[in-house]
């Protein structure tokens, strides 16, 4: 038994297609079938049944790779090490992020790789939260920083930071009502948010349902980048995660004033595949932007009281 055709055998049991598996294996469909068939052949069962809509696993399939899968677990992540004992990180990550996650964080991060880890190979892309989830647990991503949480199973979760949301504006745009801003106020702004399919649009959508409040926007963009070039530009408001507002607020072009109690906080995650331990080079590239995004949120910090002490001037 090889441990290749461990891999292939985990893969198409995941995939449930020899297409589908060879693809995410990266080779040609009858090297995966032989292998199979060598694996069935020495454990004198077949594993898996051939039918039209795919493989569905056997008895014998089903205790297999739940046999297999702590094994295989364990090898990987002990070859990983022995290759990295030299110190030096390299191989290829594929990592997914929400567009929220995409801005100065992702490129200080980026940018330290290419300095100090020139080996590793970088592929980002980006995604609603649940496109994300889906392409890790086919193995086309490592691991995806997303919105909140999802229950799913083998999915394995890490806590990267907690957000505040902020009721956003232009910079010449003025609040007429008292700040922090109570959530029942929300509904009586010019606002723009993200449609209700955005993971955002979820986190405020749940947190004002549990107040007994509902909104009804009259413009939504999926673009949060695109919002905050509008706010720019209108006297529209917005409510948006801190990090999102960084770059607005340090030009001065944008303003920032907190929700009252309870608030809005969207949780920002790291999921990956608990069947597919991470390599030192994914680990590293995770901690390195959870700490750029801890850093830009307390940057914040500056730009929100400014903003609370103006809005009061304005009020008296």
């Amino acid at each position: 038994m090889e441990l290749r055709q461990l891999k292939y055998f985990t893969c198409l049991y995941e995939e449930g297609s020899v297409t589908k598996a060879a693809q995410r294996l990266n080779i040609v469909q009858p090297a995966l079938s032989m292998q199979i068939a060598k694996l069935e052949e020495e454990l004198g069962q077949p594993l898996f049944e051939r039918t039209p809509k795919g493989m569905t696993p056997t008895e014998a399939g089903v205790q297999a790779y739940r046999l297999f899968m702590p094994i295989l677990g364990e090898l990987l992540e002990a070859r990983q090490t022995l290759i990295d004992r030299s110190g030096e990180i390299g191989g290829r990550i594929n990592a997914g992020l929400i567009a929220s996650a995409a801005n100065q964080a992702l490129a200080s991060t980026l940018a330290y790789f290419v300095e100090h880890h020139p080996d590793v190979e970088l592929q980002v892309s980006y995604g609603y939260s649940q496109d994300l989830i889906d392409r890790v647990l086919s193995g086309a991503l490592d691991f995806a920083v997303i919105n909140q949480s999802f229950q799913q199973e083998h999915l394995h979760r890490m806590d990267i930071l907690d957000e505040e949301l902020l009721v956003a504006t232009g910079a010449t745009t003025r609040l007429r009502i008292p700040t922090p801003v109570p959530l029942a106020a929300l509904g009586g702004l010019k606002l723009a948010l993200p449609s209700r399919r955005h993971g955002l649009r979820m986190v405020i959508d749940q947190a004002l349902a549990a107040q007994g409040l509902e909104l009804a926007p009259h413009l939504e963009l999926d673009d949060l980048t695109v919002i905050e070039s509008f706010l720019r530009r209108s006297d529209w408001i917005s409510v948006l995660p801190a990090t999102v507002l960084q770059r607005g607020l340090e030009e001065g072009a944008l303003r920032a004033y907190p929700l009252a109690a309870p608030g809005i906080t969207r949780r920002m995650v790291c999921v990956h595949d608990s069947r597919r331990p991470l390599t030192p080079a994914a680990t590293l590239f995770i901690d390195i932007i959870s700490k750029t995004l801890a850093t830009a949120l307390n940057a914040i910090h500056f730009y929100k009281e400014g903003a609370l002490q103006d809005a009061d001037h304005e009020l008296s």
